[in-house]
């Protein structure tokens, strides 16, 4: 059985003032990577990407991610260009900053890569856009952690469980910080 990991912490962040800027989610994130390699994951990828001098892969809690940086590895996750070596479950774990648009109709909820900047309609990746690649993608067995304020915005839609829906019988696990309206906090 293939299983790729994306693990996701951001610490630092362009538009926030100091106070915004978080302590906890490099180190998080590295702890659930070292907990994925020693449960058996075939492949950890851990953003933003720090290189011991040993040459191992650790979190930077320093270096920051782009929205396209960010969007490009989590598209990488759950759609592969390659049919070869297609990964029979994929795991997505993020820990940042979470925003929401409030919106005049409709909220949205994104996830903040390090550029991101909602004054000027920046908000980061979008968790519809999220669902929708959730949907479409091949990978059988999807898992989505978010560690991050509003986090529960991805699961307010119906297909969060598609069954047998369409050609690929899906299972997904979805574990979120805090509902749509809330914000979550480090411990």
């Amino acid at each position: 059985m293939i299983r790729d990991a994306l693990v996701v912490g951001i610490n630092s962040y362009i538009y926030s003032s100091k106070a915004n800027q978080l302590e906890a989610p490099a180190n998080d994130a590295e702890l659930i990577a070292q907990r994925l390699e020693e449960q058996g994951f075939w492949h950890v990828r851990r953003l933003p990407l720090a290189l011991t001098k040993s040459g191992k892969s650790k979190v930077n809690s320093k270096k920051n991610l782009t929205l396209r940086e960010l969007k490009t590895a989590i598209e990488d996750l759950f759609y592969p260009q390659t049919k070869r070596n297609k990964p029979d479950a994929a795991l997505l774990y993020f820990s940042g900053h979470g925003l929401r648009d409030p919106g005049r109709r409709r909220s949205e909820g994104f996830l903040a890569a390090s550029d991101v900047n909602p004054e000027d309609e920046r908000w980061g990746i979008s968790l519809r856009w999220l669902r929708e690649l959730l949907q479409d993608s091949p990978i059988p067995t999807q898992i989505i952690w978010l560690d991050c304020c509003h986090a529960g915005e991805l699961l307010e839609f119906d297909e969060g469980n598609p069954g047998g829906q369409g050609q690929t019988a899906r299972d997904r696990c979805f574990i979120a910080a805090s509902q749509d309206h809330e914000f979550a906090y480090g411990a």
